[in-house]
């Protein structure tokens, strides 16, 4: 049992979804897993890595198959000296109980035994006190992460509210450009052939490098001004207060409900707030080449996949029920200049690849520049999603792909394919 937290886990392991599903089958995944053990909520997946902590501060300085240490364990066990809290540690405790009936059969019922081994040392309150430490330290992480994420939902709630109050005291301003809604040229300041970090290639977006984009066949004469557009008045509050504001994603019945930005380089938001603060959570972001005035063929928007469920945390849900997934197909993405509406049609797992890799990169494909690598992304998309097989995509669609990071496997990355459909 030396190989416990090795067994089980390294103590730092993230949640895992186990291998990739292939293309003609589908398992679903569990939702925490620690080694051989699952959980069914974050909290109680906290409470198994901090169980796995405590064994490894015990194993590492212990000998636990030392029958006289084995019965100090197990009486600091039972006077509640070492509290665990998971399945994880009712293993452990299991474990040193045998080690205590096998091999010192009697010494728990030997007084004597056991009063002289305490006697010559008392390293039970040292590492009782050593155990609360760590249990204090993880408490006050856990705690401040859990303020930092209520923090995060408060800005975002104060958001909706403000789009809100907007939306009571004008309506919605239903913009039809017509014809001057289909694919077309670069948005202003879209950032064209700007370099991106490669530190960030394919983590929840970014190209790794620079990219020249090819016109759209679909449509590539039509153009709009941006210039000449007018924000809507549901959102000129917030692009009154960042002008990266490009709009509003929601997808009904669901935590997903917004503020979407767009800027020149795809790192910036990873790691800030829509006011340019520092937050874990991020901001949901469009790819800087994809250009919402005159849509390019997909449209990409990239958010983090957080623990609490906040950002696209819910996503996996897609994947994880498919009933959840028939049952939420409609995405409503209003840009700041008009709304608008899409149908989910693939639910999809991918990896990011390395550099040398010649496999296909969803993330890269921005616009259709012939009927060619239109066909090779519709291809790719029925080869990697879970649901449904029989795709309804045609040439000349506008696609709306939502990405976010997701360890079913390492460097496992999540993809919503949905059309517009108005």
């Amino acid at each position: 049992m030396a190989d416990f937290v090795e067994k089980n886990g390294s103590t730092d392991e993230a949640a895992s979804f186990g291998e990739a599903a292939s293309s003609s089958s589908f398992e679903t995944p569990r939702k925490y897993v620690i080694g051989e053990f699952s959980f069914d909520s974050f909290h109680e997946y906290r409470d198994g890595q901090e169980d796995l902590k405590k064994i490894s501060v015990i194993q590492n300085n212990l000998d636990v198959s030392d029958p006289e240490t084995a019965v100090k364990i197990y009486k600091a066990l039972r006077s509640g000296q070492i509290v665990f809290r998971s399945p994880i540690g009712e293993q452990f405790a299991q474990h040193i109980t045998d080690i205590v009936a096998e091999k010192s059969k009697g010494l728990i019922d030997d007084k004597k035994i056991v009063d002289d081994a305490e006697k010559r040392t008392g390293w039970t309150r040292w590492l009782g006190i050593a155990l609360a430490c760590v249990a204090a330290f993880f408490f006050v992480y856990f705690l401040g992460q859990e303020i930092l994420e209520v923090q995060s939902a408060r800005k975002a709630e104060a958001l909706r509210k403000q789009v809100a109050e907007s939306i009571a005291k004008g309506g919605y301003s239903n913009v039809d450009y017509g014809e001057a809604s289909k694919p077309g040229d670069t948005p202003s300041g879209s950032g064209e052939n700007t370099p991106q970090s490669n530190e960030n290639a394919g983590l929840i977006g970014g190209t790794g490098g620079t990219e020249t984009r090819v016109t759209n066949i679909y449509g590539q004469n039509i153009r709009v001004d941006r210039s000449t557009l007018t924000v809507l008045p549901d959102y000129a509050g917030l692009y009154a207060q960042n002008p990266d504001t490009a709009g509003w994603l929601t997808i009904p019945d669901t935590e997903i409900d917004y503020v979407v930005v767009q800027t020149t380089d795809n790192d910036y938001y990873l790691r800030r707030d829509f006011y340019g603060n520092s937050d874990s959570n991020g901001t949901l972001f469009v790819d800087y080449r994809s250009d919402i005035v005159n849509p390019t063929t997909n449209t990409i928007i990239y958010g983090h996949d957080m623990n609490s469920g906040l950002m696209f945390g819910t996503l996996k849900r897609y994947y994880e029920d498919e009933n959840f997934y028939r049952s939420h197909r409609t995405i409503n993405f209003s840009t700041i200049f008009e709304h608008r509406t899409y149908e989910v049609v693939a639910v999809c797992l991918s990896e990011v690849k390395y550099q040398d890799d010649s496999s296909y990169r969803y993330y890269n494909f921005i616009n259709a520049g012939n009927q060619a690598e239109w066909n090779a992304f519709v291809d790719n998309v029925r080869d990697l999603t879970l649901y449904p097989k029989d795709l309804s995509l045609s040439p000349g669609d506008q696609v709306l792909t939502l990405s976010t990071c997701d360890d079913y496997k390492d460097n496992g990355r999540l993809f919503i394919v949905a059309r517009r459909v108005r």
